[in-house]
């Protein structure tokens, strides 16, 4: 069966290469630019969620700060059949010079501002033939299965990829893709290479929209990094490695899912996003397997809409060092459902993986959206009650690795819930609009967390808060 990856990935580019072989005729050059440049002050209790750690030394507190975020993308001949995007994202910390001689992400905020951090989110060609219902993407593109509720838990970033769609009625679409997110080769280690083969198909009649998708990947034993486990407490970095053993072998993983929504007459709008995945690691300690079950119903008032959201998802039992995880596998993990613990953009939080990780916990929310009684103002709540799904015994037993422990993870608490503990989380955010263009935002977060003493060894805990004002301007 694994001659039929390279295979897969020869059709993909011959079919990509006939598509740009299309008579497709010239035009002059345009370039329609857009984004959004935010300026913000922030004050929180700290990127530790305020929690007291066994490893109290490698916390990190900032409590107050300023910052900038600005984003531009550049379409290059849009709406022609073959046109370009380049996404180029700057995220800069005010009197900050992070890395080595002021290069990397956030930095350049330092006195002379010289830092060098313009970060190419995305970069790709696009392809739209006329006359045809294909449509073709190659590049850093965005790639995404299919979701309805915070984006998708098992994969939604940027990736080096080959992406085509076709439609085959007003009504019905299918997709197929390959992806390399992974390729990392040096004198240390091999097998540090990934592949992703995506395929899904949409079913949207009127306001309806229904979805199946799959994805499968191959991947190198060593793609989970170092020290072992470090990406799977990042959680945005790569989500497949479960904490108990190293991969070995020729491990890959499955997914399969569905994603739907559907708006009733009485304006009540029912969203679902229902997956499954599966891991096989080379031994049974570093496999895993879950699902996760998301629903969300909302009712569509004249000045506010109203919601309740929920759901649930596997965790590890009691013999999960032995047996694999029951925590469901994922890619890249940047979920965005709640503006504190749940953001998915990374500078206007501590860290974008606050609690982040969906897998090994159940959740119930209500949110007040789109609270608007004068038009230049609107509001929105949520109130999220959270309870783990994971058994207690893997962190009582220290069933994880010490360099997994050691490297911070007990620093992160929330990230891991056992069914023993629970948090509780707060989120309001109000936009002021000035001008066409230009927002004024106040983002308030706040998360309290109960964990056991007898499995973590302390419950020494403080509440997590969180402010942001912020000036928004699109253009």
């Amino acid at each position: 069966m694994r001659n039929a990856y390279p295979l897969a990935q020869t059709v993909c580019c011959v079919v990509f290469t006939a598509l740009i072989c299309f008579p497709l005729p010239t035009y002059a050059l345009k370039v329609r630019p857009s984004g959004t440049l935010q300026v913000f002050t922030q004050w929180s209790t700290g990127s530790t969620l305020g929690f007291q750690s066994p490893y109290a030394e490698l916390e990190i507190n900032n409590n107050f700060r300023a910052a900038h975020y600005f984003q531009i993308q550049l379409d290059i001949n849009p709406n022609e059949p073959v046109s370009a995007t380049a996404l180029m994202e700057i995220d800069t910390y005010w009197g900050v010079d992070d890395g080595d001689n002021g290069y990397g992400e956030f930095t350049g905020g330092q006195i002379g501002s010289d830092g060098a951090n313009v970060q190419t989110s995305q970069l790709f060609m696009h392809v739209e033939p006329e006359d045809s219902n294909f449509i073709g993407r190659a590049g850093l593109i965005s790639v995404h299965m299919p979701n309805q509720i915070g984006g998708s838990i098992i994969l939604d970033d940027t990736v080096g990829a080959i992406a085509l769609a076709y439609r085959f009625s007003d009504t019905f679409n299918g997709s197929v893709t390959w992806g390399r997110p992974y390729d990392r080769p040096n004198t240390t280690f091999t097998q540090q290479t990934m592949d992703l083969y995506a395929t899904s198909f949409t079913y949207a009649p009127n306001d309806q929209l229904y979805t199946l998708y799959a994805m499968y990947s191959d991947f190198g034993k060593n793609v989970a990094g170092t020290p072992p486990g470090s990406a799977w407490v990042d959680g945005g970095n790569i989500g497949i490695w479960n904490g108990f053993a190293d991969f070995s072998g020729a491990p890959w993983a499955f997914w399969a899912g569905f994603s739907g929504k559907y708006h009733s007459p009485s304006d009540l709008v029912f969203k679902s996003d229902l997956m499954w995945g599966t891991l096989y690691g080379g031994n049974d300690p570093a496999s895993r397997q879950g699902a996760v079950l998301l629903g969300e119903i909302d009712w569509l008032l004249h000045n506010y809409t109203v919601g309740i959201l929920g759901w649930w998802a596997s965790g590890d039992n009691a013999t999960a060092y032995e047996n694999g995880a029951g925590r469901m596998p994922f890619v890249s993990n940047q979920w965005g459902l709640t503006d504190f613990g749940y953001y998915r953009t990374a500078l206007t939080t501590e860290s974008s993986l606050i609690l982040q990780d969906a897998t090994g916990r159940w959740t119930l929310g209500l949110l007040v959206d789109d609270l608007s009684f004068i038009d230049f103002f609107t509001s929105s709540i949520k109130l999220l009650y959270m309870r783990g799904t994971n058994s207690p015994s893997t962190v009582k037993n220290n069933r994880f690795s010490p360099a997994l422990l050691q490297g911070g993870y007990r620093n992160y608490w929330g990230t891991y819930l056992t069914t023993q503990d629970w948090l509780i989380e707060l989120d309001t955010e109000s936009t002021l609009k000035l001008t066409e263009r230009l927002n004024l935002i106040l983002r308030l977060g706040y998360i309290h967390i109960e964990v056991d003493p007898e499995v973590w060894g302390t419950s020494d805990t403080r509440d997590a808060y969180r402010a942001v004002f912020l000036f928004d301007y699109e253009f």
